[in-house]
């Protein structure tokens, strides 16, 4: 029996509170067309429950100003995308000796993508793990085969014999680069010979992972029955409705689960016009103390080739997240949880400034948690001056695995300071405009450009940085006070923060970057191709497997502390790059400054640096040497207490060429490194060397009293 909801307005103040009576979405929906036509009613107060949305809550330029909170801050106040299932749609499936209990779902809603068992997410149906073939079986005939590209794999003969019926199955793959991961329908399957064919193109060819280590496979195949042998697993047959479950704990499903009927679950959006420079945006809203939850997963599409960010880690302008800004300053995200949904968590669209996002928790996600997406290259620099600050973010990607946590994409000026992040499948903060100039739109993120505007502005120009860096709008953001570890968990080539093919003056300082156990992490902090201008500055680096700095441009290494990296992983397997603390691998880095820093090494070979001391190639094409001496690089520490000749070699060949004249190999004295203590004793020599401690104390997410 439904419920009556009335909504009612009382004093507080000179504001007029509207106030929810019951958590239903009409009572909600009412409560904001009330706050529209009600002089002076600024805020709407939710009670404590769980609204449940069939549609996307949407506020516009009437609700400028509108706060939406809980009425009781104490109790919890949930907004889910998911409705619950009745205990009488369920049906236990005959001969069959699994636990499987089966309902229609309504042909209203959309394809299942996610699910969701007492508010936590499920996993969907998965295989074991196989390695897809590196070329056509040499058993098929020529005229039938295909090549491995974007859209056709080779299975290997186990996975074929492992699955009898691939109608509706969905392949989880980590094609040739392994910085990204498709998630494609098999829309067609050679049995004979395991040629699958995709109707959605991924991002690269599908062959074996180049390098990075995935020993339980990179390949898998989901959404089938044959592979429903697991508690809390499940299949969703789109053709027949058809939903199949083994509960989590084997018992009768009940009314215990939730389907998604929506990814957005609300928007704030103002007036963006794409053609033109100028937006008509959404100011003022305030939505705080509320949990979103239970979105379903977004779907890559066939026709968005292009129209990825970088690597198609995220998609430009589209409803991939839980709550979407588009169009907006001024607005406020403070003291939510975006928690148990397939979708991303948050993400700033197009025009967004001054916006802030404040003390808000992001965990088990299917995507990123925060991402900032202005327009693509070109003369609109509207995505910019937000804050990200004190905000948790932890198990994220749990569907994508190649989320970043924070991901800022075209868009400047912004801080991103005081959170922590850990336990992540792919890298923690990125920052990017990277964008390939292909005016046909079939390379990565091409589409995006402003194409008028980028052809009228290189018209008379090179193709140089320093020439597209004004349509580079990734400039002047400041990374700070971040607290990163245990990131990379599952992807190779990823790092703790990216900085790639963006703007000027982007600033990474006082960051503490530790514990990073995974194999396949490149570097803690890491500016990679077409990157200039960059300063990393007080951080701190700390037990991570891998390498200490990436740069391919000029930036500067100032003050920096880095203790202890890894060629093993802790259960002693290799790490896939142990290249040395400091890594130059790409463009010249002339004019770069690498000053007053600290290395620590704990094992007895792990190198110093890697440099190109003679011309080389990439991709067939000659590149100039790329070496330390083309930088200002003096006052550094260097200490090993494994290898007294530890930096012998290297200070004999720097100092040759002009460098690291005033450098010392000495015991830094540090304080007490194993309780992340990383200040100096008094008789440090660092202080002479003109380097300042790094006090870790205010790393991480402050007490709201602290901002």
């Amino acid at each position: 029996m439904a419920l009556c909801c009335p909504v009612f307005r009382m004093a507080m103040g000179e504001a007029t509170p509207i106030a929810v009576s019951e958590p239903i979405e009409s009572a909600l929906l009412e409560a904001v067309q009330r706050a529209r036509q009600t002089p002076g009613a600024d805020r709407i107060l939710l009670p404590s429950g769980t609204i449940r949305l069939s549609k996307t809550l949407v506020l516009t330029r009437e609700d400028d100003g509108l706060i939406i909170e809980p009425a009781d801050p104490t109790q919890p106040c949930w907004v889910s995308g998911s409705t619950l299932l009745n205990a009488e749609t369920w049906e236990r499936l005959a001969n069959d000796e699994r636990p499987i209990w089966q309902a229609k779902i309504p042909g209203d809603g959309p394809e299942v993508r996610s699910l969701f068992f007492e508010g936590k997410s499920l996993t969907r149906a998965r295989s074991r793990g196989f390695v897809q073939r590196a070329a056509p079986p040499e058993t098929m005939p020529y005229r039938f085969r295909r090549a491995i590209d974007e859209r056709h794999v080779y299975l290997p003969p186990e996975a074929v014999a492992a699955i009898p019926d691939f109608s509706g199955a969905v392949m989880r793959i980590v094609p040739k680069y392994p910085w990204t991961m498709h998630l494609l329908p098999m829309s067609q399957v050679d049995r004979e010979h395991g040629l699958v064919w995709s109707a959605v193109p991924g991002t690269y060819p599908m062959l074996p992972p180049a390098f990075a280590q995935f020993p339980g496979g990179s390949l898998w195949i989901e959404n089938v029955m044959a592979v429903l042998d697991e508690p809390g697993e499940w299949v969703f047959d789109a053709t027949t409705r058809l939903l199949s479950l083994w509960p989590p704990d084997s018992e009768a499903p009940g009314d215990r689960v939730g389907v998604p009927r929506l990814t957005e679950l609300v928007r704030i959006e103002g007036v963006v016009d794409e053609a033109n420079l100028e937006d008509l945006p959404v100011r003022g809203i305030t939505l705080r103390g509320i949990s979103f939850a239970h979105a379903n997963a977004y779907a890559w599409e066939e026709d968005k080739t292009g129209w990825g960010l970088q690597h198609d880690w995220e998609m430009y302008d589209r409803p991939t997240a839980m709550v979407r800004l588009r169009g907006t300053e001024d607005c406020r995200i403070e003291n939510c949880r975006f928690v148990n949904s397939g979708a991303a968590g948050l993400r700033i669209d197009l025009h967004g400034q001054r916006n802030e996002v404040r003390h808000c928790e992001f965990t088990h996600l299917g995507g990123v948690g925060v991402l900032l997406a202005g327009y693509g290259m070109g003369f609109k620099d509207v995505n910019r001056e937000n804050v990200i600050a004190d905000n948790r973010f932890s198990h994220l990607g749990e569907i994508w695995w190649h989320s970043p946590a924070i991901f800022a994409w075209q868009s400047g000026h912004n801080q991103i300071v005081h959170n922590r992040i850990h336990d992540l499948p792919y890298s923690g903060i990125v920052v990017s405009t990277r964008t390939q100039l292909s005016v046909s739109g079939d390379k990565e993120s091409s589409k995006t450009a402003r194409w008028d505007e980028v052809l009228f502005h290189l018209e008379t120009r090179g193709r140089s940085w320093e020439d597209r860096e004004p349509l580079m709008h990734g400039r002047h953001n400041e990374i700070g006070w971040n607290d990163i570890s245990r990131v990379m968990g599952i992807m190779g080539d990823g790092n703790a923060i990216y900085i790639s093919g963006t703007g000027t003056g982007n600033r990474v300082h006082h960051n503490f970057i530790h514990d990073v156990v995974s194999p396949n992490m490149n570097a803690a902090i890491r500016c990679d191709d077409d990157q200039n201008e960059v300063t990393i500055d007080h951080n701190v680096i700390a037990r991570v497997c891998g390498e200490g700095f990436i740069w391919k441009g000029r930036c500067d290494l100032v003050n920096n502390l880095v203790f202890a990296l890894r060629s093993r992983t802790p259960d002693g397997g290799r790490t896939e790059h142990a290249r040395g603390f400091l890594v130059l691998s790409g463009a010249p880095v002339t004019g770069s400054v690498v000053k007053q820093n600290v290395f620590v090494g704990t094992e007895p070979r792990f190198p110093i640096l890697y440099e190109y001391d003679e011309p080389w190639e990439k991709q067939g094409r000659k590149q100039p040497a790329v070496r330390l001496a083309s930088c200002e690089s003096d006052h550094n520490l260097y200490w090993n207490p494994g290898n007294s000749g530890w930096a012998a070699d290297f200070f004999k060949k720097q100092r040759a060429r002009g460098i690291e004249k005033h450098s010392v190999f000495a015991d830094p004295k540090l304080t007490n490194p194993k309780a992340n203590d990383f200040t100096f004793s008094p008789d440090s020599p660092a202080a002479a060397l003109g380097i300042e401690p790094i006090d870790l104390s205010a790393v991480g997410p402050r007490a709201e009293t602290e901002k």
